[in-house]
């Protein structure tokens, strides 16, 4: 077996590290309480949002009061809500403000910024000008919906969500980015595979009513919501797109399809990870390699040879891996011991290992140089490993 060695790469300490306020529920802060643009790190301490240099820790401004999460940056701008449900825009680079909404918004749990519009989510989707911050529209669904993704296409607004009755099902919401008026709603569809000019590609889901036994994606008109291409396959399990090829997470193995090529016709690759694993997700490629976890462990099978890589596992009694996140060759896995564990993804072995206060965290960053890393009450950076 292709097992790593111990590895007994010292803990290090982080470059800076500073205290951040402690959102009441762990949703938020596994979704992220920091955002990160212009080579600095934004932050809610003690109310007030605060720009850090990514590379130093220095506090280069302060802004506002009882500011809370969620937090945005986008093309120069920092966007936050106030408790009282009040939109801020600031200016990340000198920390005054563009705007604040007229309008206030009770319960945001989500913020949005795509094209010339911002976007808050608190059951519903509000739409405000991004020059401005006047508001332009709220969604006209006649209910409330959960918000479990959302994705913007050639003037819609896609919004994947789930309703429950007396079974639950999936539903894709289609919104028209102008006035926030519904064009179409797609019963039994994820969230778009992939977004192209006119069309989407999903996957039909099951619901207690109507149970897949196969694989099946879909394409829709973004204009009509009508599906006007349906592909079946053999297996029956979550699909993905990446790089030109679907990738079927089912039973434990990754089947592999070229995107626009007949099922029926190709000859399928697969991707196994060590069988003695019970791994319940898988995704990628990333360097080349197929991820899988089984909580515990964490696994990669080449691209290139099928050969299976160790990443090694949670390692101390009673831990699990709470998230993890890649950029390029860089693997960075957070432990709800409060470690995050840096690794190679192409040689697995460990670049280091920082130990954080939390036992939540939220997504690892990287910004100029530094990798940054948030958890209950605290954001610390560490510079960027060379893989």
């Amino acid at each position: 077996m292709n097992w790593t060695p111990p590895d007994t790469t010292a803990t290090v300490k982080p470059k800076w590290s500073v205290a951040i306020d402690v959102p009441k529920d762990l949703d938020t802060i596994n979704a992220g309480t920091v955002a990160t643009g212009a080579n600095q790190v934004y932050i809610f301490q003690n109310g007030h949002m605060l720009a850090i240099s990514a590379k130093t820790g220095e506090t280069l401004w302060t802004y506002g009061s009882k500011l809370v999460s969620p937090i945005a940056y986008h093309a120069g701008g920092v966007y936050a809500v106030s408790e009282d449900g009040i939109l801020h825009a600031i200016d990340a680079v000198n920390g005054k403000m563009k705007w604040t909404t007229n309008v206030k918004t009770s319960g945001i749990v989500g913020l949005f910024v795509n094209g010339d519009k911002a976007y808050v989510y608190n059951g519903h989707v509000r739409a405000f000008d991004l020059k401005s911050g006047a508001l332009l529209w709220t969604d006209d669904y006649p209910y409330e919906f959960d918000l479990k993704d959302i994705a913007f296409a050639n003037g819609k607004i896609l919004v994947s969500t789930v309703f429950s009755g007396a079974y639950t099902y999936d539903t894709l919401l289609s919104f028209d980015e102008s006035n926030g008026h519904l064009a179409w709603e797609a019963f039994n569809e994820s969230s778009p595979l992939v977004v192209n000019e006119n069309q989407i590609l999903v996957q039909q889901t099951s619901n207690l009513m109507s149970q897949l036994e196969k694989t099946t994606l879909n394409t829709i008109d973004l204009l009509t919501g009508k599906v006007v291409k349906t592909v079946e396959f053999k297996e029956n399990g979550k699909a993905w797109i990446e790089s030109g090829r679907v990738y079927i997470f089912a039973s434990g193995i990754v089947y592999a399809y070229p995107l626009d090529a007949d099922p029926t016709k190709v000859t399928r690759d697969s991707y196994r990870s060590d069988s003695s694993y019970k791994n319940y997700w898988a995704g990628g490629p990333d360097a080349d390699r197929i991820l899988f976890t089984d909580g515990v462990n964490i696994t990669g099978s080449k691209l290139v040879n099928k050969s299976v890589v160790y990443y090694g596992s949670a390692g101390a009694p009673r831990a699990s891996i709470a998230r993890f996140d890649t950029f390029e060759n860089g693997l960075y896995i957070a432990y709800s011991d409060g470690r995050l564990e840096a690794k190679d993804l192409i040689t697995a072995k460990r670049a280091f290992v920082l130990q954080m206060p939390g036992r939540v965290f939220g997504p690892t960053q990287r910004e100029d140089g530094m990798i940054i890393v948030q958890s209950q009450g605290r954001v610390s950076a560490v510079p960027e490993p060379t893989y």
